[in-house]
This record gives structure tokens, C-alpha cells and sequence, in this order.
């Protein structure tokens, strides 16, 4: 339906006025060509009018026009409208023939609240390419155009408008009013309810709020905790920590001392109050190794589940090392280059299950603290106290209180060890089945005779003693145990060549380190003393 037919259905009781406007169309084709203005209007509402007023929505014309005024002035300008149309050359037939119903949009569709694409666009862009819905381009000086741009420009429609953005807007029409959208009274657009209200939402809220927001049912509330059990012991712990996060079930699952028994915590840094965390979760087995522990201050004395530990080459502050030493009940330990004291010396004493410790370049250790330890400790089988700088009051305590079913012993460096004190040691612990007496400067010649007194020994390391005669070594052949013989800086080549030839069943310097109560050994790093620290 064009705008003529909708004019002449409006006009139709009125059809007297056609001859009348032929007449007009041949006089103005004859007279000069008249310009159209807004002044020539006779009153204000055909300045209304031509302005596009009656076009408006309802919630528009709360200036003072209404809907059965503007329904009037139509009516009423039609007339004029006709003869601008004629004398205009920009509006022909071939446009308004494709005109369509004020009621449907171009596609058919009824309209709806929610902005379209040309509402959120800039009203710089609309004066790019102003044109009716058929596509051909509008005069601005012409009533059809003016009522566009009226229309367009309208206050309400600027403040619907929202701000332009480069991110993609989602607009969320929300209402309290039940009742449908009702018709103007002019019959023209249809009109939201009053308390119908647009909601612009970003992209990137969009997606936070889609990635948050439940859908569906939880699927895991009906497993039970078993199979949540049987399906957690395939994660690695790192996985296990980020599911802890998920929800309080899940934590607590986690949390199952099941999935902690075996830590790797080497070369970290473990931040203050965190090593009472781990403690709770109830581990066995614990690598510590290289790393920064933090303070640890426990409000009560607790009681943990570590048996072995490794905390070799660990910094300590404050007074965490004493506070973990008192909670556990250890049976392996190392603490390599360790600084201790009496105290923690005493707590380690409490571990009296105790049957592998390494103290290795460790400082501190004075003769009444190790004879506590090796009193309480008396299941002690491995010991490794090299290189600990030990007074000759502390080796004195050593020869006197060293468990009897010590099987490895390291003393290695022990610059004050004398031939006496050895004689001493050997007849404390005869079941030793691997010896390291490496850099005792002081032992001579003499130290022999009661090195044969260990039926059992298998391992002897004995580098660089240098005041022992190398011609004496062919008598430890009288050893029915023993393996292996290290006199690595001892003896030339020919000496050495010399010596295998004396002793044929056995191996000479095969192993240039000790790994005596070690609980790492070369490249072996997922274990400590031959246990898993990884799953």
C-alpha cells in the first residue's frame, strides 16, 4: 500500500477536492516553480505537522500535542501534503509504491522494545545516507524527510540510544508491568508498557557471568564419597590442590590423608605458617631438600604423621626446625648442613624408633647433646656424623654410647679421631658392616689391628690416611666380608696395580662417595632412602 492510497482511504469522504487539485497541478505547471517553507504555513499545527509530530510514540507527545490532535492535523494537511508532493521532484510514484503499513517494520515484523542495529548506531552515521525504508535516498527540505528526521532525532529516541562501544552489547529488555504492549490511540506503533526498561550489558560481563553460573544439575552430588575416592587417586597433586578450591566437598575429599602420604617439596619456598598446612594434611613421607622454610609457630604442641624427612640443605627460620623435630616420630632423618643446638639436638632424641640419621657438615652438635641422642635412639642402625667438626669430648661420647646395633657409621673428617678411640668404637659396635674413617689424619699403622676385629666388615673406606703404611693394607685380605676398599689419594698406579694383585676378591675404589645414611644417592631424585616421594 503506497502513501496515496493511505491518503485517499483517510479522504475519501471528501472526494470533491480532485478536480479541484488537477486545476492546481496545470496552474502551477504553467506559473513559476514555488519553494516550500515552514513560514508559509497558515498555524501552528501544520508546522506541527510538517515536522512530524503525529509520527511520534505516545510517550512522546507530552508537550501538548496528543493522538486525536495529531489524527486531526493529518486529515486536515493532506491536502497540502498532495500539492508538495506534486511540485517536489525527489518523491515519485515508484517510491511511495513501495511504501509500507506504519504498523510492520520492512521485514513484517511487530515492534519490539529491543533497540535494532540502526537505533544503536551514532546519529552521525544516519546523516551519512538518509532514506525511506525502500532504499531511495529523502530531501531534507521535503515534509517526507523532515517527518525522518524528526523522527529520528527525536529526544526519546536519543536518550534509548546507548553509548557507542567497540565491544558487543547484549541488551536485556526486563519488566514488572504483566500486560501485554497495547496499540497508540492513533492506531500507529505499538507501545511498550511504562515500565518497560533496557539493560546493557557488556560482552565481558556476559562471559564472566556465563562462566560462574551453574547449568544443569551437579552430577557429582550423586556419587558418593568412595567413588569420588577412586576417581581423585588418578589426579597429581597439583590437580588435587586446584579441585580443593571447587567447593567444600571437595576440599574435604582432597583432603584425605590418602592421596598425601608421599611429598616432593625440594627447592621451594615455603611461605610462614605453611609447613603447619602440610603437616595437616597428614603426610608420611616428606622431601624438604634445598628448600627456604618460613617461620612456624604452632599455638600447641601437635603430633604428625612424617616418619621419614629429608631436610638436607634447608634454611630455617625461627624456631620451625625445633617445632617439627618435636612433632614428628621419625624413623629416617637427614640433616645436612643443618646449624642445631642442645635443643634440637634433645628433639631428635624424642624420636626413639629412630634407625637412620644423617648429619653431615652439620654445626652445633656438642658432647651432651649427642650422648642424649645416642642414648634414646638405641635402635639406631645408619649414622652419618662426617665432617661435623667433632670435639674430642664428643668422640668420646661417641665411643661410648653408640647403639650396639649400628651396622653403618660415617665419621669421615674427624681430625681429632685417634687410634685409642677407634680401638674403642670397634669394640662397641662389632656388627659394623660398613666403615668410613676418610681424612682421620691422626690414625696410623696401629688402627689395623682392631679393624680385623670386624668380622662383619664389608665396605672399609680409608682415603687419605696418609701416616698408614700402604704395604700394611695386604692384611685387611684377612677380612672374610669385606667387598669393597677405598684408598682413593693413598697410592701411585703401580701401588695401586700392587694391591689388587694382593688382594684378588677384592674391589678397589669403586665408589669415591659415601652413602651412608644419604638419603639421596647420585641421580636419584623421586626418593629418599629408597622410598617414592612422587605418586
Amino acid at each position: 500500500m503506497n502513501l496515496n492510497d493511505v491518503e485517499d482511504e483517510i479522504l475519501s469522504p471528501k472526494q470533491a477536492d480532485a478536480p479541484e487539485s488537477a486545476r492546481k497541478r496545470m496552474r502551477l505547471d504553467n506559473g513559476p516553480r514555488p519553494s516550500w517553507s515552514l513560514a508559509e504555513k497558515t498555524n501552528d499545527e501544520d508546522v506541527l505537522l510538517e515536522m512530524g509530530v503525529s509520527l511520534l510514540d505516545p510517550d512522546e507527545l507530552e508537550a501538548g500535542c496528543d493522538i486525536a490532535t495529531s489524527a486531526s492535523l493529518i486529515k486536515s494537511g493532506s491536502k497540502r501534503k498532495r500539492d508538495i508532493e506534486n511540485v517536489n521532484p525527489n518523491i515519485n510514484s515508484g517510491n511511495k509504491a513501495h511504501r509500507t503499513s506504519p504498523k510492520r517494520s520492512p521485514k513484517g515484523k511487530l515492534w519490539s522494545p529491543v533497540p535494532g542495529p540502526s537505533m544503536l548506531s551514532s546519529p552521525g552515521s544516519e546523516d551519512m545516507g538518509k532514506s525511506d525504508p525502500t532504499g531511495h535516498p529523502l530531501d531534507e527540505e521535503t515534509p517526507e524527510g523532515q517527518l525522518v528526521r524528526a523522527r529520528r532525532y527525536s529526544p526519546a529516541q536519543r536518550s534509548r540510544a546507548p553509548p557507542p562501544s567497540t565491544s558487543e552489547l547484549l541488551v536485556v529488555v526486563t519488566s514488572s508491568d504483566t500486560s501485554p504492549a497495547r496499540r497508540g490511540d492513533s492506531g500507529g506503533e505499538l507501545v511498550p508498557p511504562p515500565s518497560t526498561t533496557l539493560t546493557v550489558i557488556d560482552e565481558e560481563q556476559q562471559s564472566v557471568q556465563g562462566r560462574f553460573s551453574p547449568v544443569g544439575a551437579d552430577a557429582f552430588a550423586a556419587l558418593s564419597d568412595e567413588v569420588m575416592l577412586s576417581i581423585f587417586k588418578w589426579l597429581p597433586k597439583r590437580t588435587l590442590a586446584h579441585c580443593m578450591l571447587v567447593c567444600k566437598r571437595w576440599h574435604r575429599i582432597a583432603s584425605d590423608e590418602t592421596f598425601w602420604q608421599r611429598l616432593d617439596l625440594g627447592n621451594r619456598i615455603i611461605k610462614k605458617g605453611a609447613l603447619g598446612k602440610i603437616l595437616a594434611r597428614k603426610p608420611v613421607i616428606v622431601r624438604l631438600a634445598g628448600s627456604e622454610i618460613g617461620a612456624w609457630d604452632p599455638p600447641a604442641p601437635l603430633q604428625s604423621r612424617v616418619q621419614c624427612l629429608d631436610a638436607s640443605m634447608c634454611s630455617w627460620a625461627g624456631r620451625s626446625l625445633h617445632h617439627l623435630l618435636a612433632s614428628c616420630a621419625l624413623t629416617k632423618l637427614s640433616l645436612e648442613a643443618a646449624a642445631l643446638d642442645e635443643e634440637a639436638l634433645k628433639a631428635i632424641a624424642l624420636s626413639t624408633k629412630l634407625d637412620t640419621l644423617n648429619l653431615t657438615m652439620a654445626t652445633g652438635i656438642t658432647a651432651e647433646g649427642l650422648a642424649l641422642l645416642l642414648d634414646q635412639c638405641t635402635n639406631l642402625q645408619s649414622l652419618n656424623i662426617s665432617w661435623c667438626s667433632l670435639s674430642a669430648p664428643a668422640l668420646t661420647a661417641l665411643t661410648q654410647k653408640a647403639p650396639q646395633r649400628l651396622t653403618r657409621l660415617n665419621v669421615a673428617g674427624a681430625r681429632l679421631l685417634t687410634d685409642e678411640l677407634l680401638s674403642a668404637l670397634a669394640a662397641r659396635c662389632p656388627r659394623l658392616a660398613e666403615l668410613d674413617i676418610s681424612d682421620c689424619a691422626r690414625l696410623t699403622g696401629a688402627s689395623l689391628r682392631p679393624l680385623l676385629t670386624l668380622r662383619r666388615l664389608e665396605h672399609l673406606a680409608l682415603c687419605r690416611v696418609y701416616l698408614m703404611p700402604p704395604p700394611l693394607l695386604t692384611k685387611l685380605g684377612a677380612l672374610p666380608s669385606l667387598q669393597y676398599l677405598e684408598v682413593w689419594g693413598m697410592l701411585q698406579d703401580s701401588s695401586l696395580a700392587a694391591l689388587k694383585a694382593a688382594l684378588p676378591g677384592i674391589q678397589l675404589n669403586q665408589f669415591m662417595h659415601s652413602a651412608i645414611a644419604r638419603p639421596t644417592v647420585g641421580s636419584r631424585r623421586t626418593s629418599i632412602w629408597g622410598l617414592r616421594t612422587r605418586d
